[in-house]
């Protein structure tokens, strides 16, 4: 089939304008020969998952209309995307996979992967002011996508936008109003569920690309980069500091089966892991400061997935599965195991549950803020 986005979709995927000062800056520094950097943070959708090509994912056509459009400079491609994973690990990880880059414009795609939880809602906000808060901030776009139903978390993302005044595009605002008018069908633009396929793509990056040329054909010689006042979280942002430790950064009180797990699962490497084909327990403690603390794990398909028990100081155990039964494949999951006020350490040891069968676990390690 031919692809085709209609100037009907294209109006009705713009939630908010926003401030488009910063977008003007990237765009009035690249046509002056400066280098950009263009950064994409998400889920599977803008890993590129069910695109044919890695090409043809809407970051990387995204990326191709910025390098296009400024031929004569270096445009550097950031793809932060990875499968399944939402807002929580997103602000532990946006420092480290986005901002060292010091890219110039940040998309970001968390809408089909959040929950309606003030979890969910802290953890955005506080990826949206951790951007803001560095020296020159970059531009943000936010990016909303749909699961089948026309469902997602955009109006609390669009609540947060609205604050900071961002950008924001809706790939579910305009394919909801193409489905309710019979113009398409949802099994043209996804393969499944929720992961666009080819045309689902290019929809969502013609969405993109069409708001941004029609900022390059209006764009100032002269730009006055609005400051940005951040003021008080709509939320929270108690997770903007947040960081990922492993064992690279942390060390084990004490281990008992557990080994080191370099090649890790995902782009989460430096853990540890415990692969029995007999069964027993295992263990592993170390001491954590912080205010809020995730543990971070692989939760599988597989029935060899074991059971953990995690105890925080003296406080009751947490059980916790890591099986994923009759799950679409393994991913990477958090756990809640601290909430304070106070910044303290604590005592966290995690103990692999003897169930006399063969057993795998694996933790990635710790999100702490």
């Amino acid at each position: 089939m031919e692809y085709e986005v209609t100037a009907n979709m294209i109006n009705n995927s713009l939630v908010s304008r926003g401030d488009i000062s910063r977008i003007e800056r990237v765009m009035n520094n690249a046509k002056s020969g400066q280098d950009i950097t263009v950064a994409f943070l998400g889920g599977s959708i803008t890993q590129g998952c069910n695109a044919t090509k890695f090409e043809d994912c809407y970051a990387s056509r995204v990326y191709k209309w910025f390098k296009g459009k400024f031929n004569n400079i270096n445009v550097k491609y950031v793809n932060a995307g990875v499968g399944a994973t939402g807002s929580i690990i997103g602000a532990h990880r946006v420092e480290k996979q986005v901002l060292s880059e010091k890219p110039d414009i940040v998309f970001i795609d968390f809408a089909v992967n959040d929950k309606d939880s003030i979890y969910d809602k802290i953890a955005y906000e506080s990826i949206v002011r951790r951007i803001l808060s560095v020296e020159n901030p970059p531009a943000i776009v936010e990016v909303f996508m749909s699961n089948f139903d026309g469902s997602n978390v955009q109006p609390q993302q669009i609540e947060i936008g609205k604050k900071y005044n961002l950008p924001m595009i809706s790939f579910r605002n305009t394919i909801y109003t193409e489905i309710i008018t019979n113009k398409l069908q949802w099994n043209e633009v996804a393969s499944d569920e929720v992961h666009p396929n080819d045309y689902g793509h290019f929809i969502i990056a013609n969405l993109l690309t069409s708001f941004m040329e029609d900022i390059y054909n209006n764009l100032k010689k002269e730009v006055e980069v609005s400051k940005v006042e951040l003021g008080d979280p709509l939320f929270g942002d108690k997770y903007i500091c947040g960081i990922i430790m492993n064992n690279n950064n942390l060390g084990a009180r004490e281990i008992n089966g557990f080994s080191l797990d370099n090649k890790g699962f995902q782009v989460f490497k430096d853990g540890w892991k415990y692969i029995s084909q007999n069964g027993g327990e295992a263990s592993i403690s170390m001491k954590l400061e912080g205010k809020n603390i995730f543990l971070l794990f692989k939760r599988s398909i597989k029935d060899t997935a074991a059971k953990l028990s995690v105890k925080v100081d003296e406080k009751e155990p947490i059980i916790i599965d890591t099986f994923f039964e009759n799950g679409w494949g393994d991913y990477s999951a958090t756990q809640v195991l601290v909430e304070e006020l106070l910044c303290e350490k604590h005592n966290i040891k995690i103990n692999v549950l003897d169930e006399n069968k063969p057993v795998e676990a694996y933790i990635m390690g710790f999100l702490v803020s």
